[in-house]
């Protein structure tokens, strides 16, 4: 196994896999703040007009999800990741190269945005399904933490990143940084020594006959089904949370927004720490026990965000998102490494697809949930309203075979 070499990071593959992967998880972190700043500083567009590029990011996944999933469990994953980078992009440096050139609109600007969510399908779900092919099981825990813990530091650091090149060098620069993340993920692929991808034979089912055997893989196993629903529902708080986090702390607690940001940021380090302690504590108490505990225990903690504000409220909302989160992304790897070795490798493609559609559909919903949550009843009370659905939504899990088992179970 890789911990006798040292990790996996001492790996050509592995490693050339997290550099690439590392690297555009910075670069769509500057992007998620680099286009609404395009939008605002660049074409003066309005508050309607920025939602609407979250709107047109999210929106393939409702469209195109279970089809993707189908196609990529048709061809071969790497050649389909090396693609969808390609594409991505192609598609950011046209961003920069229409502003330079006085011919960028918000239509444009919005066709960006769909076109960069459409080969993002492609790559998260290729890039789920290629990653169990390319680390052996016993090792796919540590290679999932590592890349979690990286795509946590890109959440903290990136935004931050995305502003002050916005302020140094324009708006448009943050999208050209993008770019050229994608060229060094696909670059970081193309040196990839893997063992040759097993030959698919097509199925004799049509489109939706494919598209059913992946959802029927979840509905028929009852482990699976639940942490669906269990991680819908906590994105759909999640997501409504993070919506009205910095509004709930400047406008309702009276925070600087310089001091809100630091402590959302200080808050977002929960997610690097449980990313980094999720493959130690998992080999030590079990990783079906771990994904329950870390979902369970942490979840309450989501209560103490509502008494944000100067002083203790302060720190309680701090702590209450720094336990969340890390809880949170404990969770998420072990889901993600049972997933990878519980899946048969023919319907991992459409089985990513499937989950992702109810987890990522969550994020339209519960932004616009929140939203009108805090226009009827006030934004404190939105907030402990998302907070208390966030505390209960794992409560199911202590039901099913997770909570009576020291791990999850392999394939026989």
């Amino acid at each position: 196994m890789s911990a006798k070499t040292g990790g996996l990071l001492r790996t050509r593959n592995f490693a050339l896999l997290w550099i690439g992967e590392s690297a555009s998880a910075v670069g769509s972190a500057v992007t998620s703040v680099a286009f609404p700043l395009v939008a605002v500083s660049v074409l003066h567009a309005g508050p309607g007009a920025v939602a609407l590029l979250t709107v047109f990011t999210w929106l393939p996944w409702l469209l195109l999800g279970l089809v993707v999933g189908v196609w990529v469990d048709r061809w071969p994953r790497r050649p389909t990741l090396l693609v969808a980078d390609l594409v991505s992009a192609t598609v950011l440096i046209g961003v920069p190269v229409a502003a330079w050139t006085g011919v960028l609109t918000m239509p444009i600007l919005l066709a960006a945005a769909l076109l960069a969510g459409v080969s993002g399908i492609f790559f998260s779900v290729a890039f789920n399904a290629f990653l169990p092919h390319l680390v052996p099981a016993g090792d796919l825990m540590e290679g999932i933490a590592k890349l979690q813990t990286s795509a946590s530091v890109a959440l903290v650091a990136g935004p931050a990143l995305g502003g002050l090149l916005a302020q140094a060098a324009g708006a448009v620069s943050g999208v050209l940084i993008d770019a050229f993340t994608f060229l060094l993920s696909a670059a970081c692929l193309l040196g990839l020594r893997p063992a040759p991808e097993p030959r698919r034979e097509r199925a004799a089912a049509g489109l939706l006959g494919q598209i059913a055997e992946g959802i029927r893989f979840i509905v028929r196993g009852r482990l699976l089904q639940a942490m669906l629903v269990v991680a819908t529902a906590a994105n759909f708080a999640m997501l409504g949370i993070t919506a009205l986090r910095v509004v709930f702390l400047v406008r309702t607690g009276g925070l600087a927004p310089g001091t809100a940001g630091i402590a959302i940021g200080l808050g977002s380090l929960g997610g690097i720490l449980g990313a980094a302690l999720a493959t130690r504590v998992a080999t030590r108490f079990g990783s079906a026990r771990t994904y329950v505990v870390a979902s369970v225990a942490t979840a309450p903690f989501a209560l103490l965000l509502p008494f944000g504000g100067p002083g203790w409220g302060l720190v309680l909302f701090t702590a209450g998102s720094f336990v969340m989160l890390g809880g949170g992304t404990m969770a998420s790897v072990m889901t993600m490494t049972f997933r990878g070795t519980f899946v048969p490798a023919h319907l991992l493609g459409r089985v990513t697809a499937a989950s992702r559609i109810f987890v990522f559909g969550s994020v339209p919903l519960g932004a616009a949930t929140a939203g009108f949550l805090a226009t009827t009843l006030g934004t404190r009370t939105a907030l402990w309203v998302l907070a208390a659905l966030y505390a209960v939504t794992p409560l199911p899990l202590l039901a099913t075979s997770a909570g009576k088992v020291r791990d999850f179970p392999t394939p026989e």
